[in-house]
């Protein structure tokens, strides 16, 4: 039995497993892809066997993924991965049909995230994203403080000159966020300093303050994160074995040299008869 668990473990942690599961990821991607062709709807039953047959190597990976961690399968829901791959799983086996057709074809498309952990480099981006979102919340709270107001001040300071970019509130706040993007921010300035050059000090405050200030700001949390991400992925690689697993597997050891010794009586009583 410990062989055949220890030939699984092996396979699923292959690099030759993983690219194979990768190519079927891409499989679906490129069947997905071919179903927003019109060309294509002869091949609409072709594609169903194709998504059946993806859907069937995915359970077959999480139960090969499951069994490698015999006598502790539970440990496959420890991985934050493997609870996407599992959920995917589940969401693709609900029978929705008829009206639901569209939900399905869309419920397939979470196949093809699961490219998003397939190296170490792709979950770090992954795992960044996900641990920068309580800081980014706190970001664009300020950048929305800092549009509100400029916006509220730019339309009491330029809606007499340039009504098109400054007559409203609205406005104001769209004709900020092109500038925040550095696009077309010298034509719109134009526009006023030529009135008085002095109003250029609002545009150059608030490039300051938003592109070079809050962006950069921006960029350090995401380095940050990174780094923690880096090393949340080196402890999953290097994971250390805790007491309780080691008193378990000192168990099995106690319970398989109990039975050995039991065969041993035995066969010695045998031999003295």
């Amino acid at each position: 039995m410990r062989n055949k668990i220890w030939l699984i473990n092996n396979l699923v942690n292959h690099q030759i497993f993983n690219n194979i599961i990768t190519v079927v990821i891409i499989l679906q991607a490129a069947v997905l892809a071919l179903e927003t062709f019109s060309e294509f709807n002869n091949y609409i039953s072709l594609f169903e066997y194709i998504n059946a047959f993806v859907l069937s190597i995915f359970i077959i990976e999480a139960i090969l993924k499951m069994v490698a961690l015999y006598p502790y399968p539970y440990r496959y829901f420890k991985n934050g991965w493997n609870i996407l791959d599992f959920t995917i799983i589940v969401v693709s086996l609900l029978p929705l049909t008829g009206g639901f057709t569209t939900v399905a074809r869309l419920i397939r498309l979470l196949r093809v995230t699961r490219l998003t952990n397939r190296s170490r480099e792709m979950s770090v981006m992954v795992t960044t994203i996900i641990k920068s979102l309580p800081s980014m919340i706190n970001i664009f709270l300020l950048l929305s403080l800092l549009f509100f107001i400029y916006g509220i001040a730019g339309y009491h300071l330029f809606s007499n000159i340039d009504s098109e970019h400054w007559g409203t509130l609205p406005k104001s706040l769209i004709t900020l966020f092109k500038i925040l993007t550095l696009e077309g921010w010298v034509e719109i300035m134009g526009s006023v300093t030529d009135v008085n050059p002095l109003n250029g000090i609002f545009f150059v405050s608030f490039i300051i303050i938003g592109t070079f200030i809050v962006i950069n700001i921006f960029v350090a949390i995401i380095v940050k994160k990174s780094e923690e991400a880096y090393k949340h992925i080196q402890q999953e690689f290097s994971h250390t074995v805790t007491e309780n697993e080691i008193l378990e597997e000192l168990k099995e050891i106690k319970k398989t040299m109990e039975n050995l010794e039991k065969r041993i009586s035995r066969d010695r009583e045998a031999n003295i008869t």
